[in-house]
């Protein structure tokens, strides 16, 4: 009976954590066989975490001069199984994967389309032209014909002599590639000798892009079984890497396979993500929380908040909270206040280079609620002189030290905190008056109030708006707003409703919706129960993060420096190929 199984390969440390987030993922689908090749150096009890996930454990003879990447290839030559399935260490497994085994029914080897590109494609036809004066002339000539682009990091194929003679080759190939430094010359060299694979007798079926989903082009697929975070990918910024994050998150929340222990090894994006940074002295590894980076040249940013006798005491606390974990003071800062002289002492804590405290009142204000809540349409309107800027309320709060903005936020109008809801009694006054607006977009819309439905106070919409205890505005939009308006006044006492409301009626693609307590740490606080309050919740993020400081220092051990002892081997056996026949291939 033919067997099945699953294989993957690690050298050195910076992928370790992710090759334990991939078999995490992979255990919730597959129950089958797995073999991890290690090959030293790597984390002295990463074959322990290993093991935990029931795999089998290759010790390989140390190969240092040739590149990890095509000493994987290598691994794809003398497998433990009749039928194998190759996966990178950076792929995170979201369903059943059996159809990569079964297509070897009818086919030697099975190799995902990547995100539909083709071989005449200007960047895969520019990466195989590189090995022209490297690879046989015919080769080049085919893999120049339209055949689907390959991406090497999910790959099935069977056990033969033929499989393996055809391996040889290609690494023997990319090993020739990397030579002239050509950039991941395994998979080009696949790519180039893919379409001639019939050469060696053999056939190969090329699988569903379902099978390498593109962390970075993948969003159009909808069944999506493997993802692949290629070229360090895996915490960046793209609606993708959540299902990366998401498996590593839980592993970290459970401690799954000690993978605590292997922070120490964080490549420096997930170093980046962590908020920490490694520091070797002694070949000891300690971590330690650092501030956010700020992204980009935060001057084109201002903060923008408000206060009164009220919220005054409360800002004492948060603001502080906001330049600790937040470096608020790399950016302009507006303070809008109401109803307290400028040179009163209890403003003091605000008088820092980078504030500006500006008086606030409305006399035609109907409420105080409406003359606050107007400051961050008119006043902000008015006075903020950068490109974008930021509202945070008086009560809200940081919770780490993440980034409280990236650049992809500068696309939109506003972005704001994901909500479902707003006040009936306001969308159906917002209708009111665009009704009655010049502007066609408003005056023609259908009217919102029935594009979702009231429950007693609450109008649910049919789409997500945000909430705005914390959202990024584009300026040039929110002066657009107040140019609407024919008198100085919100038509709704409410800042992130009136600016849904327009931004939904000319652009909706222009809204911009994320979750800030989740991706940025950042949250609601709840200012009517007072200064005490906030303060006491803030006192816990402290002992919080302080904590997490001290666990991060007990869980990471002193590494051992890891003796290597580097055999003098060939890189393959060319026996079968005559030294001309090697350097042409």
């Amino acid at each position: 009976m033919e067997t099945n199984g699953i294989i993957y390969f690690n050298r050195g440390d910076k992928c370790a954590i992710r090759l334990l987030v991939s078999l995490y993922s992979l255990r919730k689908h597959y129950g089958g066989n797995i073999t991890v090749y290690l090959e030293k150096p790597y984390p002295e009890n990463l074959e322990k975490a290993c093991e935990y996930f029931d795999v089998d454990i290759v010790q390989n003879e140390t190969k240092l001069d040739m590149q990890a990447l095509i000493r994987k290839t290598d691994m794809f030559g003398n497998p433990p199984y009749d039928r194998t399935l190759w996966l990178d260490a950076d792929t995170v497994v979201l369903g059943k994967i059996d159809e990569m085994f079964d297509y070897l029914d009818d086919y030697d080897c099975s190799i995902p389309n990547f995100c539909d590109w083709i071989s005449t494609g200007r960047t895969i036809s520019k990466r195989i032209k590189q090995f022209q004066n490297i690879a046989s002339d015919k080769f080049i000539e085919k893999a120049l014909e339209p055949f689907a682009a390959i991406n090497t990091g999910v790959f099935s194929f069977k056990r033969s002599d033929k499989w393996n003679q055809f391996v040889k080759d290609w690494v023997t190939l990319a090993h020739e590639g990397s030579k002239k430094h050509i950039f991941i010359a395994d998979e080009i060299a696949a790519q180039v000798l893919l379409p001639s694979i019939s050469e060696w007798g053999l056939s190969c079926y090329i699988a569903p892009k379902k099978f390498n989903v593109s962390v970075k082009y993948g969003n159009d697929v909808e069944d999506k079984r493997i993802l692949h975070a290629h070229g360090q990918k895996h915490v960046q910024e793209m609606d993708l890497c959540n299902l990366w994050k998401k498996e590593f998150n839980e592993m970290k929340e459970k401690n799954v396979a000690n993978i605590n222990d292997f922070l120490q090894f964080s490549d420096k994006r997930l170093s980046k993500y962590l908020n920490i940074k490694r520091d070797k002295t002694n070949n000891n590894f300690k971590i330690k929380t650092i501030m956010p980076k700020i992204e980009g040249d935060t001057s084109d940013i201002t903060i923008v908040t408000a206060c009164d006798e009220y919220y005054i005491d409360i800002l004492r606390e948060t603001f502080a909270n906001w330049r600790k974990y937040k470096s608020i003071d790399t950016f302009p800062v507006i303070v809008f206040v109401h109803g307290i002289n400028l040179e009163d002492k209890r403003l003091d804590f605000l008088k820092l280079p980078n504030v500006q405290l500006i008086p606030w009142s409305m006399s035609n204000a109907e409420n105080h609620r409406e003359e606050m809540l107007s400051a961050f349409v008119l006043g902000s309107a008015e006075h903020v002189k950068t490109e974008y800027w930021i509202k945070l309320d008086a009560d809200s709060f940081a919770t780490d030290y993440r980034p409280i903005y990236n650049e992809e936020m500068k696309k939109f109008a506003f972005f704001g905190h994901k909500w479902t809801y707003s006040r009936p009694q306001m969308i159906q006054k917002l209708d009111e008056w665009a009704k009655k607006h010049d502007k066609p977009k408003l005056k023609n819309a259908l009217p919102m109030f029935k594009e979702g439905r009231a429950e007693g106070n609450r109008f649910f919409h049919n789409k997500k708006r945000t909430i705005s205890f914390i959202q990024f505005h584009r300026s040039k939009f929110v002066r657009f707003c107040v140019k609407l308006l024919k008198e100085p006044r919100l038509p709704v006492p409410s800042h992130d409703t009136f600016l849904f409301y327009v931004c939904d009626r000319f652009d909706p693609t222009q809204i911009g919706i994320g979750n800030f307590k989740k991706n940025h740490g950042f949250t609601q606080g709840r200012g009517k129960l007072g200064a005490k309050h906030i303060k006491e919740q803030l006192d816990k993020v402290d002992e919080l993060n302080k904590n997490r400081e001290q666990n991060n220092a007990e869980v990471l051990k002193p590494v051992n420096t890891i003796k290597v002892e580097v055999k003098e081997l060939p890189i393959i056996s060319t026996n079968d190929l005559s030294v001309v026949e090697v350097k042409k291939l």
